[in-house]
């Protein structure tokens, strides 16, 4: 575990705040460094400790800053060493902190407004900085603490009519908000929609995605809709619905060991040389004009078929000297999955003697705007689907069928990934070219992006023994 700024473990699990003492106040506290144990071997309580500590040291040390004449403590002055000391500055008195079915219970030893104060301070940070009733920081109370009573705030039902009025349809795919709605609904019926969404515990959120395993929902299912789920509570926090912190809905569907290695097994494949060769051999010519051209985009782009599928006539462009096509959310109806997948790839030349740029200008001569014009805006399953589901029908029918997993349009993805790999093309040119992202900080902000004319160059032969042949006079 990463352990906070000013925090340290020792062997035994205990906590302790560290804090440097500034090299011209040394000679003052005749310290390098101020240490005491924290008394938690809870990262969260100790993280809030040190919190307060690290605020009290930075008073302590403008104080000694502005006293710069006063006299030099002696190295036994109970003022350094002993930190129990009530009137010592670095001391945190003992406190005790209950949540019962009425609120909050706050209670300090001793009776003194500074403890009571200080206390406070630390509930608030421990509680998220959520806003505390009126009575919890009331004059403290002798002996034992004052029950606080908590306001019910916004409903769980407001909160999610609120939040789905934000769900621009103009960014979301119909099919994408639809199942953010169903999940968030499903959730607000579930808990109640009266509730009190202050009210809502993880273990609320854990009870709801037990109920749905119930219902026989596969773990993908759960992971998006606990995703949904989380992305409603984090918008609540922003607006001030829930407290800010922890959210509820965090972690709650993960995927067993088990799990990650059927899905890795049976999920898409990339198709064999052999498999290749049928797709794009002699019965290739009998597919329309338009699924030839998709399955050809994507054997020698490895691009997401609704990213071919929504291209525009104006995203062919010229760029270093070569033919290239731009993949963006910039027009009418695009959208991308990820920041990464906007990319420029350099058209590879087996897609230019097939007669893709003479139908492009055709395309434009004819007033069209689009590269497919029966693509459907917004449609519920995608821009693609018409040329995803016309390559599954071809293919099915030509006998490609998987070994383990399952083949389709996106196992051309797969194919010139590994197509790239074996033929040594490094990590960086393929993470541009098919628009992955590659997570490390030495790629992210130092790494610069290649020209077209070295990504063709490194990347373009790895592709030339694909399947398709310009010999089959499919064009």
């Amino acid at each position: 575990m990463r352990l906070a700024h000013h925090l340290d473990r020792s062997p035994t699990g205990m906590f302790h705040f560290r804090q440097k003492v500034p090299l011209d106040l040394r000679g003052v506290f005749r310290l390098t460094v101020i240490r005491r144990s924290l008394g938690t071997r809870n990262p969260r309580m100790a993280q809030v400790q040190a919190y307060a500590l690290s605020a009290r040291c930075a008073a302590l040390f403008d104080q000694a800053r502005r006293l710069r004449g006063m006299k030099q403590p002696a190295p036994d002055d109970p003022f350094l060493l002993d930190v129990d000391d009530p009137g010592h500055p670095l001391h945190i008195a003992p406190w005790k902190l209950e949540r019962t079915s009425n609120g909050f219970t706050l209670a300090t030893e001793g009776d003194s407004a500074q403890e009571h104060a200080k206390a406070v301070e630390v509930l608030r940070v421990l509680m998220g900085a959520q806003p505390l009733p009126s009575s919890a920081v009331d004059a403290p109370v002798r002996g034992k603490a004052r029950a606080s009573r908590v306001r019910p705030g916004i409903t769980v039902g407001e909160a999610v009519r609120k939040y789905l009025l934000t769900l621009d349809s103009s960014l979301l795919p119909d099919k994408t908000r639809s199942q953010k709605k169903a999940a968030v609904d499903g959730f607000a019926r579930w808990k109640g929609l009266k509730a009190p969404l202050a009210e809502v515990a993880r273990t609320d959120v854990s009870e709801w995605v037990q109920s749905l395993r119930t219902q026989q929902l596969a773990t993908p299912t759960l992971a998006n809709k606990a995703s949904y789920l989380k992305a409603f509570f984090a918008w609540s926090q922003s607006a001030g619905y829930y407290p800010t912190g922890d959210n509820p809905a965090q972690g709650q569907v993960k995927y067993g060991i088990r799990e990650k290695r059927l899905r890795r097994k049976l999920g898409f494949e990339a198709f064999t040389p052999e498999q290749l060769a049928i797709i794009y051999g002699p019965r290739f010519s009998t597919l329309r004009k338009e699924v030839r051209l998709g399955a050809l985009l994507g054997l020698y782009t490895g691009a997401r078929v609704s990213e071919l599928g929504q291209l525009c006539l104006a995203d062919f462009v010229e760029e270093d000297g070569l033919p290239c096509i731009r993949i963006s959310a910039d027009g009418e109806g695009q959208r991308l999955k990820t920041d990464a997948s906007a990319r420029t790839v350099p058209l590879h030349p087996h897609l230019i003697n097939w007669g893709l740029l003479r139908h492009v200008e055709s395309l434009r001569k004819a007033g069209q705007t689009r590269l497919f014009p029966r693509t459907k805006v917004g449609s519920v399953n995608g821009n693609g689907n018409f040329l995803s589901a016309a390559f599954g029908r071809y293919i099915k029918a030509a006998g490609v069928a998987p070994r383990v997993g399952k083949v389709g349009f996106h196992s051309l993805r797969k194919t010139v990934v590994q197509m790239m790999q074996s033929a040594g093309v490094p990590s960086e040119y393929r993470a541009q070219y098919v628009g992955h992202e590659l997570g490390d900080e030495h790629h992210a902000a130092y790494s610069r992006r290649y020209s077209m004319s070295e990504l063709a160059a490194k990347v373009h032969p790895a592709l030339h023994s694909l399947g398709y042949r310009e010999s089959t006079g499919d064009r």
